[in-house]
This record gives C-alpha cells, structure tokens and sequence, in this order.
C-alpha cells in the first residue's frame, strides 16, 4: 500500500478561491485602477443593465470676511451601468479535478485567467478616449514623436493642475513605448543600482520625473487622431455644459472619440483656488464630429465658467464661456497614428463587479467569491447533449472614468 494521499478532488468552492487572486494579479492595470465590489446584489445576483450611483466629492466657494454665507451641499453622481458579463468555459474532466492544486493553477486556472482579465482590461482601457488632458509639452496642432523626459514631467505637471495629491502616479505604456523610452532615460537621474535594473529589464523603474510606477501593457490603444480640415467655431455666446452648438464647418472636417480640444479666449481653472490659469482648457471630444452637417459638439469635462468679474463658482472649470465665433483646435495633429500612453492615478478609472446569481438547479456545483474588489462566479454543470462535464468562471461588471481629469495622455507615434 502506497503512504502517498489522493488529492482531493478540486471543487467550485477551492476553484474560485483559487482563481480570483490570480484574476486580480495577472494583469498589471487592472491591479493598479479602483476596484469596486457591490454588494447591493449580494441576495438576488445583478444582471446586464443594472445600474451603480458612485458619489463623487463635492465642491465648494470660500468667504472672505466675517459675514456667513452658507451653502449647500452638492454632490455629483457617476451612473455605472453593469453592462459586460464575459466568461471562460472549460470542458473538464475528473482527472482534471483531481490534478494536484499547484498543477491545476498552471495548467489550467493560470491561462483561464490571463485571457478573462485580459478582456476585462480591454473593455476598461477603452476609457483612455475619455481623458481630457494631453500632457504640458504639447501645444496646438503638435506633431507626435518617441516621448521624452519633459512630456513625462508634463504629464505629471497636468494631474497637479487638476487637483490629483502628488504622489503614486502611474504611467502606462505600450511595450514598444517604453522600449523607446527606455534608452533615453537610462542615465538620468538614477542611481547605479536602478540603471542597472533598467538595462537587465529594458524597462524604466519609477520612480522617475515624480512618476513612481511605469507598467507595460500591451493593450494601451493605438488610434487616428481626428482634426482634419477647417475646424468648426463655437456658434452663440454664453454656452455651458458638455454639449456645444458650433458651426457646420466645412465637409471633410473631422473630429474623432478621444481627439483633445481647445476653445479660443477659455482658458483652465485652478481646481483650488478657482482662478484663471492663463492657459487653454484642453477637453476631450466624446462624440464623432463630421463637418458639412455637424452643428454639435460633445466634449468633457462640462463647460463650467466662474461667475460674472471672475468671481468663484462651485466646479469651475474654466474662467469663461466662450465668444460666438471662438476657433476649436486640437492639441495633436489630425492624422496621425499614435499610442495613447498615459499617466494616471489609481481613482482615474474604477471596475466595479458584482454578485451574479446562484442556481441549484440544473448545474452539479457552484460557488461564489469576492476578494480585493472583485466578484467571481463558478459553476460546474453537466452537458449532457455531449456528456461532457463545464467549468464556467463568470465575472459580471462595469467600468466608469471616475476622475478622468486625473489622467494625462502621452503619446508617441506609431
């Protein structure tokens, strides 16, 4: 008789605690964005469609003098509509669940959970179109090259004007970005011991120009940037809010999703002071402009100006509306292909999971887990159309651009 002990055989319950770590830590952006559980659907399990309020802070005027002026307070809620159910579905057999723990991790939950992370983490970086901010170093109409130390710094300079603490900072670039990149900064800076760990890893090691962290991701997005033609104009004085009536334009004119914008005479509010930053609001454009029809402009964040004589105003975000006739431009060239590096702080961006419901019927087994922010559900079913037995690991979830105000894209051409 053997002295050696069966494994047990693995079951929903060990599977999904096993996996969810490894869900969390396969993918570096993921791991570095806000993580949001809800367990508002804790009891019935949620389902496409469902909606999460997330409060964001509010904003207030300061008073000069003795007199009291109070109040109120109010607040701004982001919608995340719980919106993507994405799954892995493995046949699996006995043997399979009897493998020892260490070998099911590797051979089977380990690839399960890099492709369904990596998923995830597409559909989330999708919100990089929605940051408003290109980084200091670039000015209208820039002709992108390989990044360089100062749209680095530039990067962090904008996240600063945006009222982002200082401190854990996080750029992401493509793999062939920090390849370009990398030689360039091997010698700045750095003490020894960190330049040698940038030539065995070929990779910048934060910190750096008041960055701590540079991650590689192979999913940071290459896009065209839009800007061709005669732009349009803004059409009527004293717009606010996120949508702009602006001229017709000419036909071939063209602003693209995530193309970054300045208006003529708006320029930037100091988030804390609510002053005029003498520079140019940059915003982003969040819907398709085409010239010849289009008499609309969709941007963010919303045109908030100060009060009548520059006077303080709750979520000012710039020091005017602007004048009938004020040219739009954009910051980037029109037709360029580039990589839409960025820098970031973790509450940029959030993915927010959520209970998905349990059965027990129709299914052998099923198990459900959260851990470090996210939800995850197994269930182990019989098929018997191919009598075959299926793991299936489901996450149900949403993602929303929190504070995209506190992301800076850093391009580099393709």
């Amino acid at each position: 008789m053997s002295g050696s002990i069966t494994n047990t055989f693995l079951n929903p319950d060990m599977i999904t605690k096993r996996a969810l770590p490894l869900f969390v830590n396969t993918n570096a952006f993921l791991k570095n964005i806000d993580r949001q559980y809800s367990d508002q659907f804790a009891r019935t399990g949620a389902k496409i469609g469902d909606n999460l309020r997330i409060r964001l802070p509010s904003d207030f005027t300061v008073t000069s003098g003795p007199s009291l002026s109070p109040q109120s307070i109010t607040q701004i809620n982001t919608n995340l509509t719980v919106s993507n159910q994405e799954h892995v579905d493995i046949v699996i057999t006995s043997a399979d669940l009897a493998l020892k723990v260490e070998e099911f991790d590797d051979l089977i939950l380990k690839p399960a959970m890099n492709r369904l992370a990596g998923q995830v983490a597409s559909d989330v970086m999708s919100l990089v179109n929605t940051i408003p901010n290109v980084s200091a170093y670039f000015s209208s109409g820039t002709t992108v090259g390989t990044p360089n130390q100062r749209a680095l710094a530039g990067a962090k300079a904008q996240l600063l004007n945006n009222s982002a603490t200082d401190g854990d900072m996080i750029a992401v670039m493509s793999p062939t970005s920090m390849a370009n990149i990398s030689s360039q900064f091997s010698g700045l800076f750095n003490p020894t011991g960190r330049i040698s760990e940038m030539f065995d890893s070929g990779e910048v090691v934060g910190p750096a120009f008041g960055i701590q962290k540079f991650m590689n991701d192979q999913l940071v997005p290459v896009v065209t940037t839009g800007g061709n033609g005669a732009l349009p104009t803004i059409n009527g004085s004293g717009q606010t809010g996120t949508t702009l009536t602006v001229t017709a334009a000419t036909s071939g004119a063209s602003l693209n999703v995530g193309d970054i914008i300045t208006i003529a005479g708006v320029n930037a509010v100091n988030r804390v002071t609510h002053t005029s930053t003498g520079q140019l609001r940059t915003f982003v454009v969040t819907a398709a402009y085409t010239g010849g029809t289009g008499t609309t402009l969709s941007i963010y964040p919303a045109l908030t100006p100060l009060g009548s004589g520059g006077a303080d105003a709750p979520f000012a975000t710039v020091n005017t509306s602007p004048a009938s006739g004020a040219q739009i431009s954009v910051v980037l060239a029109g037709g360029q292909t580039i990589t839409k590096n960025f820098v970031m702080k973790r509450n940029a961006f959030t993915l927010a999971t959520v209970d998905l419901p349990m059965y027990d019927k129709g299914v052998v087994d099923a198990a459900r887990e959260n851990y470090d922010g996210i939800s995850m559900r197994c269930l182990r079913t019989y098929y018997p159309q191919t009598d075959q037995l299926i793991l299936r690991l489901d996450v149900l979830y949403g993602y929303a651009a929190l504070r995209p105000e506190w992301a800076c894209v850093v391009p580099d051409i393709v």
